[in-house]
């Protein structure tokens, strides 16, 4: 007959087990790591996204500046809204008035009675 192991002593000779698996585990990582005094490769990952981040600067770079065509377009055209600007230059509204505001801000445009004016 099999002797009969309560379940507490049956708790703790598995804790017991998974403490001595864990011990073996921290002496190889500890050793591996004294082994690994170089810092890890970047990862494949993290380097795609920095050649895009690159490609991305570049791209924005070769735009035209949105504030000066906004600009140059009020002095053609005073008095236009931002939808008007929006139209005019092929971007959203949104962008458009964002950087009217900006621009207002900045004092090299004015808020006319409708729309807006470049500045004198």
């Amino acid at each position: 007959m099999i002797p009969r192991v309560p379940h507490t002593q049956r708790q703790i000779d598995t804790l017991e087990a998974q403490v001595a698996e864990l011990r073996e585990r921290i002496v190889a990582l500890e050793s591996q790591a004294e082994g690994d005094s170089a810092a890890p490769a970047r990862s494949v990952r993290r380097a795609t996204a920095r050649r895009a981040s690159k490609r991305r600067h570049q791209a924005r770079a070769l735009r035209p500046d949105a504030k000066a065509g906004i600009v140059e377009f009020l002095g053609k055209h005073p008095g236009a809204t931002a939808g008007d600007v929006a139209k005019g230059l092929d971007m959203n509204r949104s962008t458009a008035s964002s950087h009217l505001l900006a621009l207002v801000k900045l004092g090299r445009v004015h808020k006319a009675e409708r729309g807006y004016v470049p500045a004198e």
